[in-house]
């Protein structure tokens, strides 16, 4: 077998979901992306495969098929270097934690799509693997795991000695009644995107207690890391499938407690059987969902909250925060075949309306910071596929307008919709100011109702030739999977040459293997002026000075992993 590295560093970007007053001022509103947006699952990830295996060899070569020939002694794979560090269960003080969103359908992961929800489940639920703050997928019920050369099997090794809530080992067969479960379960136990999650699989097999192979319909290591690292790879006690919204139990340093009616509050208290005694921080944990930012802001700097969602421009009114990145903000021109408006199917025009897009001034025109504007996916040289050598020119307005008057191209008009709260409408509006000096009219409305979903589903129905929209896929491959080609999100059916071709090449290696034909693929979208990515959105986390161990997880809206943090007695 060919030994896959653990650590696969690519920006990981979940979304699905963000805040969208993250980066401005005022109240919360609704996530802008709780429907459609996880409908982008792939259209690779919700087909299954459901061939039966060929009869030949007698019982014993189907036995040997159905396991791939697993080697089983830890000594002989990448477990073999793997030591958890357990030390002392010593809770410090209760924790009381500020929520700007409500989880309307109780605590089952699997009938919800909306990374920002991971605020709520990550106290209860684990995964095998899991998204760190770099953005980086990591082991975590799951010591690590390796693939084979064919990169169709996919075999993990569990760590031992972990139990659910319930006292009910987590092992192999544990995993397998997971999966089995999300890959038959209809709503509302199981929402579709979250088993398209897992349409990569096609069977889940027990090779020993502790260690389990994913046998996947195609070459796709990446899809089903992709996967694991969302709903989906939630682990729940094989005794409340299908019941885990009323009697929700995981693996997590933390057990449920108490819900109220609404499920505004949740109220936990550690779990003295937690596998990593050491990370359990509080002897209980109340989470309360809080519309109004100011309020939080004011529950913390009370004493009231120790850890709560804050917005921007609030980040100096706190003891201490963390960030991270979260979605990216663009446009993407759907239009680009010029079906509707001739003029865009030219690359220099729309290249000059690029050009045209004063990213870091409307950046500092929030009080945010010049590098929280961006061009491209990747954040900074260090990210998964990230382009040393993009080609897409800086903002220059005359520049941009000498380039349009080249084309010879003739003025145009089209509409634009954004949701009507936050940098949303300010970000349009300043972009149709600019390509007004091209002679090109934007105008722009509100979109009613104003949700994620509603943005979502007028990008697919292809509503408007150019729309300010959300990159907010969970990492670089997944936006790509999720817009190029005939994804439910490229409207037109097409792509450039080439594109379709990188990105099925990425889909069957590895995140390491297929970094160079992500980022090429990439390269493409942005140099041909189909993507127009304007900032990076981040989000934010207000605490206490007494709180340690806050660190927002890269890729997730509002969450952080809440093992280990702690009040300071």
């Amino acid at each position: 077998m060919k030994k896959s590295t653990w650590l696969r560093l690519f920006a990981v970007l979940l979304a699905f979901a963000m805040v969208a007053s993250a980066c401005g001022g005022g109240d919360d509103t609704e996530d802008a992306g709780t429907e459609a947006e996880e409908e982008t699952a792939t259209d690779a990830e919700e087909s299954e495969a459901d061939a039966e295996p060929e009869e030949e060899g007698g019982e014993q070569a189907d036995a040997d098929d159905a396991l791939g020939n697993v080697e089983v002694d830890e000594t002989a794979s990448c477990a073999a270097s793997v030591e958890l560090e357990v030390g002392e269960y010593n809770p410090g003080p209760p924790l009381n934690v500020g929520s700007s969103v409500a989880l309307g359908t109780g605590l089952n992961p699997h009938n919800d799509q909306a990374p920002a929800s991971f605020l709520f489940y990550t106290w209860v639920y684990e995964g095998l693997v899991r998204q760190d703050v770099d953005g980086s997928v990591v082991p975590w019920l799951a010591k690590c795991w390796e693939t084979n050369e064919t990169g169709d099997q996919v075999t993990f090794f569990l760590h031992e000695g972990v139990t659910f809530h319930d006292g009910e080992a987590f092992n192999a067969d544990a995993v397998k009644a997971n999966i089995d479960f999300i890959k038959a379960g209809e709503p509302p136990q199981v929402l579709p995107p979250v088993k398209g999650q897992m349409g990569i699989v096609n069977e889940v097999v027990v090779v020993d207690d502790s260690t389990v192979q994913f046998n996947l319909n195609a070459p796709g290591e990446a899809l089903l890391l992709s996967g694991l690292i969302r709903n989906s790879g939630f682990m729940v006690s094989p005794a409340v499938l299908g019941d885990a919204g009323a009697n929700p139990v995981g693996t997590a340093p933390y057990a449920v407690d108490s819900v109220n009616a609404d499920n505004t509050e949740f109220n936990l208290v550690a779990y003295d059987g937690y596998w990593q005694p050491q990370l359990v921080g509080a002897e209980s944990v109340t989470i309360t969902s809080i519309n109004d930012a100011q309020a939080r802001v004011d529950g913390i700097n009370a004493g009231q909250l120790d850890i709560a969602v804050i917005n921007a421009p609030q980040k100096g009114d706190v003891p201490a925060f963390s960030t991270n990145t979260t979605v990216r903000i663009g446009f993407v021109v759907t239009d680009w075949t010029g079906e509707k408006i001739p003029q865009l199917a030219n690359r220099d025009v729309r290249c000059a309306m690029g050009q045209a897009l004063n990213r870091v001034g409307i950046q500092e025109s929030f009080a945010n910071p010049a590098e929280t504007a961006n061009n491209q996916f990747a954040v900074g040289p260090g990210d998964y596929a990230y382009i040393d050598d993009l080609d897409v020119p800086e903002f220059d307005i005359e520049a941009a307008k000498a380039a349009f008057e080249a084309t010879g191209e003739e003025g145009f008009t089209f509409q634009n919709g954004h949701l009507p709260q936050g940098f949303w409408p300010v970000v349009s509006s300043a972009y149709g100011g600019a390509l007004a000096e091209l002679g090109i009219t934007m105008e722009n409305e509100a979109l009613d109702p104003p949700s994620g979903g509603e943005m979502f589903a007028r990008l697919a129905a292809a509503q408007y030739p150019v729309q300010i929209i959300a990159y907010n896929e969970p990492n670089a491959l997944m936006s790509l999977i999720a817009r190029t080609g005939e994804a439910t999100f490229n409207p037109s059916g097409v792509s450039p040459e080439g594109v379709v071709e990188l990105v099925e090449a990425a889909k069957t290696k590895s995140f390491a293997d297929g970094e160079a034909d992500v980022a090429a693929a990439w390269k493409i979208m942005l140099e041909e002026c189909i993507f127009i990515i304007q900032q990076t959105l981040p989000t934010y986390m207000g605490h206490g000075a007494d709180i340690t161990g806050v660190q927002h997880i890269q890729g997730v809206p509002i969450s952080f992993w809440p093992h280990g943090v702690r009040k300071d007695a």
